[in-house]
């Protein structure tokens, strides 16, 4: 029962996941602009992500 920290991993630990949905997330919109020069650009961005539930942690 103590407390394990890895740097960067903790040896002989597996983690036991289920994949629940993916999909894209929120779109961010990017807006650049320069004043009194008449330009603006406007783009959007999804990021693409991986919805996990976590069963088991075995160290």
């Amino acid at each position: 029962d103590a407390v394990q920290v890895g740097q960067p991993l903790v040896p002989n630990a597996t983690v036991r996941t289920e994949i629940l949905r993916q999909g894209k997330g929120k779109k961010v919109l990017i807006f650049k602009k320069k004043r009194r020069k008449n330009y603006r650009r406007k783009q959007g961005h999804r990021q693409m992500f991986t919805a996990l539930q976590i069963h088991e942690i075995i160290v």
